[in-house]
């Protein structure tokens, strides 16, 4: 062999090699091919999970943290609560300790479970929860974060012995085991610090928990901040399989594209930015939603906004629709009770009646206000009756009195009856080219019968036109009706069409004013991230030029946007609200939390509804609850404290290593989290079961 190769000329040596390298190429492809569609990965335990996260580490404490916010978090890996909250159920379970309810319902016995320690070693007693619910939450001046979503008024915690305790509360409440999945607060470390600087407690920073993970390091660098955990080898339910966990945050989404290299997940993946994650070809994108909607919250304390008709425009002159494409989102909206059924709540974009709505109001178009304030003169349509009907305008009514008045109309049935009266000296009345038999001159009325079976009327509009025969025998085009045979679909579809055709061609108006001359300018304040919201912002700004509404808009970053937002510093606001785990619309929309700090954001006060929210709480399921929330609802779309827009969907992005990841029925976006126990980030790779040299023939004959 080697004498032949050396007979070989340069250059065939040199294609030689080639196709021998190719070969060899070809050969490791497709055993590579094999491989990877013949193997499967099998979880080990150990390894190292690095996340990628936009936003900012704040306090690290579960009493401060923002509910879905990347310290939140680390807060639910670092902490534990009595209860957890269980994604593959969706039901709440025990966590640092078992409980029982008694048959009233009003006392809840809790035992911590055994070996339960502090990641500094020390036990868990009850000392800490009544530190926590007593001393901490029920302090009057405790301001935490928690408060703006739980409620902790009329309960006591007592102790029953150094793992025991009792939650007495004043009277039944299907919602309370959500307050007990609020991380546990170490006593011993934190007695001496007084509730009301509690929020500047090193603690915060470098917190100690008792929870499956414990805090080892924060690290700023340039681009990011990163903060690892490590797996808390003590804890009570055995250790999770993953020993590290790195959360890198940082400030915008691109920067993390820079280092997502070096990520196994991506908390968050904006849809504009999918398509650059995907092509990286280590990661699925995972999609999930929360009982979560995003709106236009309208301030009902601004002095423009207080009239309900101003409102009530403000959502017709809304176009959803746009506002999905523009965001990304699918699933609209119109209510934010998220458990009745929101199609029998949808509003429709319609600029006509939007315009209208605001007529009835003080606000005008300054053209109304030209000639000291005199009314424009009135524009008389000089045609006769005949041409305006030749031209297909039916709507005046002058001797045709039904049905509808004698106004056009749209009728399921297949039988109207049509009757009317005739001018003076009428000798013979004629409907389109029939004249009527029964009729008698001197007879003030007449009337016609339209059917299917006649043959006289048809699917889509019929035109009957009304004719007279004076005793001179002159023929005289009177009166028309328009009358629209068809089903209820049919009627629908024309009416979307004639309607998004009539919001198409709608022109952009002059700024509204009143009679002082003031403008209607409104503020409209939103957040900078998610950038969607600025999106939602720019498009509003110009869909309602045409209902003659001016909005100034401020995209703010966070600090910023947290004052306006406790202030109630904004006539308008883009922002999004959780339901959480039990659905509960009661911090969003109940009249005591309209105060500054709270979550009711338009400031919404109705004593009705604030006994319907309370009375929801104790109706934890079924009709009656229903009921309550199709009254508050109601109540609600008479009112329009808010344009809501959509439920959003998120994206997690996972790498191929990253197993049992569990994300169906979430509440938080932190509840990704909340079978971490369960998760792998290594594993083994092995070829499946049956696979054997035999089957490799098998797949290599089929490939050809």
């Amino acid at each position: 062999m080697r004498k032949k190769i050396a007979k070989l000329t340069k250059v065939e040596k040199i294609i030689v090699t080639v196709l021998a390298v190719v070969a060899l190429l070809s050969t490791v492809q497709i055993l590579q091919s094999f491989y990877r569609e013949h193997t499967e990965i099998l979880p080990a335990e150990g390894g190292i999970y690095t996340e990628g996260a936009v936003g900012k580490v704040e306090l690290i404490n579960p009493l401060f943290v923002r509910q879905g916010s990347v310290t939140h978090d680390l807060s639910q890996l670092i902490f534990s609560g009595l209860t957890k909250y269980d994604s593959a159920t969706g039901e709440l379970v025990a966590d640092l300790a078992n409980y029982k309810m008694s048959a009233d319902g009003k006392t809840y016995t809790f035992v911590i479970k055994e070996g339960a320690k502090w990641q500094d070693g020390q036990p868990v007693t009850s000392d800490d929860i009544l530190f926590t619910y007593n001393s901490v939450l029920n302090s009057p001046a405790f301001r935490g974060a928690i408060l703006t979503y739980n409620d902790y008024k009329g309960i006591k915690v007592a102790k029953i012995d150094e793992r025991t305790v009792e939650f007495l509360l004043e009277k039944p409440d299907s919602f309370f085991l959500v307050k007990t999945l609020t991380g546990i607060l170490p006593q011993h470390l934190l007695a001496d610090q007084p509730v009301e600087t509690l929020d500047q407690s090193f603690f915060n920073q470098f917190p100690i928990g008792s929870g499956r993970y414990k805090m080892i390091s924060v690290t700023p660098f340039e681009d990011f901040a990163e903060v690892s955990l490590e797996a808390n080898e003590d804890f009570y339910d055995g250790p999770p399989n993953i020993s590290t966990i790195v959360l890198r945050v940082f400030p915008t989404f691109k920067e993390l594209l820079k280092n997502v290299s070096e990520l196994d997940g991506i908390r968050q993946v904006p849809d504009e930015f999918a398509d650059k994650v995907l092509a990286k070809d280590k990661f699925t994108l995972e999609r999930y939603n929360l009982p979560q909607y995003v709106a236009l919250f309208i301030n009902t304390s601004s002095e423009k906004l207080q009239e309900d008709k101003v409102r009530l425009a403000l959502q017709l002159g809304t176009n959803k629709d746009e506002i999905l494409d523009v965001t990304s989102q699918s699933i609209r909206v119109d209510t934010p009770l998220l458990e009745i059924d929101g199609g029998s709540w949808v509003f429709k974009h319609d600029v006509k009646k939007a315009n209208g709505a605001l007529f009835d109001t003080e606000w005008k178009l300054p053209s109304s206000y030209e000639d000291d304030g005199a009314a424009e003169e009135e524009i008389v349509d000089q045609r006769t009756v005949a041409e305006r009907i030749e031209d297909g305008d039916t709507s005046d009514v002058e001797y045709i009195n039904s049905p509808n008045g004698g106004s056009d109309w749209k009728t399921t049935d297949n039988k109207v009856t049509i009757t009317g009266t005739v001018p003076k000296d009428t000798k013979a009345v004629i409907i389109d080219d029939y004249e009527l038999k029964k009729y008698v001159p001197g007879d003030k009325g007449w009337s016609y019968v339209a059917s299917e079976a006649f043959d006289n009327l048809k699917p889509g509009k019929n035109v009957f036109k009304l004719y007279t025969v004076n005793f001179k025998e002159e023929k005289e085009l009177v009166d028309a009706i328009t009358i629209q045979w068809g089903d209820q679909e049919t009627f629908a579809e024309d009416e979307t069409e004639e309607r998004l055709a009539d919001n198409e061609a709608a022109p952009e108006l002059e700024i509204r004013i009143n009679e002082e001359g003031e403008e209607l300018r409104l503020k409209l304040v939103t957040s900078s991230t998610p950038e969607s919201y600025a999106k939602i912002a720019e498009a509003v700004q110009e869909q309602w030029k045409k209902i003659g509404v001016a909005v100034d808009v401020e995209v703010l970053d966070n600090g910023a946007f947290q004052k306006k937002l406790s202030t109630r510093d904004y006539d308008l606001l883009i922002f999004g609200q959780n339901l959480g785990y039990n659905l509960d619309a009661y911090p969003y929309w109940h009249s005591s939390q309209a105060k500054e700090g709270g979550y009711n954001l338009s400031e919404f006060k109705n004593f009705i509804v604030d006994s319907l929210l309370e009375k929801a709480r104790r109706e934890h399921d079924g009709e009656d609850r229903l009921e309550t929330l199709s009254d508050i609802q109601e109540i609600m779309r008479s009112e329009v404290p808010a344009v809501f827009l959509y439920s959003p969907t998120y994206q997690v992005a996972l790498s191929q290593k990253v197993q049992n990841a569990n994300l169906t029925r979430l509440a938080t976006t932190s509840d990704r989290f909340a079978n971490i126990e369960d998760w792998f980030a290594t594993g083994k790779k092995k070829f499946k079961e049956g696979v054997n040299p035999f089957t490799f023939f098998g797949w290599i004959f089929k490939q050809f």
